[in-house]
């Protein structure tokens, strides 16, 4: 009987274990489709991107949350994101263009 209830709590424990991975691959799946949206006309580098379009790469992290806000608050165009930027996703994509050098 204790090598049930031993087995039963380990299946639970591995279940509760996944939702959480489930929970963060989701948001990070999500937050990667916002970088790919922005990838389109800034370029992988956030340096390389279609002509006019401001670069996001090596710039600060505060820098590009300053502007992400901007953009979410539509003080600035961007006509593919608009208002669909929430605290995490401005993070998430900040994060990933101050990191390209």
């Amino acid at each position: 009987m204790k090598y049930y209830v031993l087995g039963l709590s380990a299946i639970l424990l591995t279940a509760c274990s996944n939702q959480e991975t489930l929970k963060a691959n989701t948001k990070n799946t999500v937050a990667s489709d916002k970088i790919q949206t922005c990838v389109a006309c800034h370029g992988a580098d956030g340096k390389t991107g279609k002509p006019g379009v401001p670069p996001l790469g090596g710039r600060s992290h505060e820098e590009l949350v300053a502007a992400m806000e901007r953009v979410r608050e539509a003080y600035s165009p961007q006509p593919l994101l608009g208002h669909q930027l929430s605290d995490d996703d401005i993070r998430v994509i900040a994060d990933y263009f101050s990191s390209v050098n």
